[in-house]
């Protein structure tokens, strides 16, 4: 699983390097994306459901926690 941790970065930045990440991947990677920050997290929920990416789990505290497969 491949992480991308995106924490003390605000949107769009972090949106632009997981959906290039996301592209340049083959059929069945997976992420393990990190973020800080709430409206970021919601953004990528976002853009996962967007482009046909799986949300395998998530965690919400402290520190948002997207597992996704593309």
């Amino acid at each position: 699983m491949e992480e991308i941790d995106v924490r003390g970065k605000t949107c769009p930045d972090p949106l632009k390097e997981v959906a290039a990440r996301l592209a340049a991947a083959p059929q069945g990677t997976q992420f393990k994306v990190i973020t800080d920050d709430y409206t970021c997290y919601l953004m990528l929920r976002r853009l996962a459901a967007l482009n046909d990416v799986k949300i395998l789990g998530t965690e919400e505290g402290d520190l948002f926690v997207l597992l996704l497969e593309r």
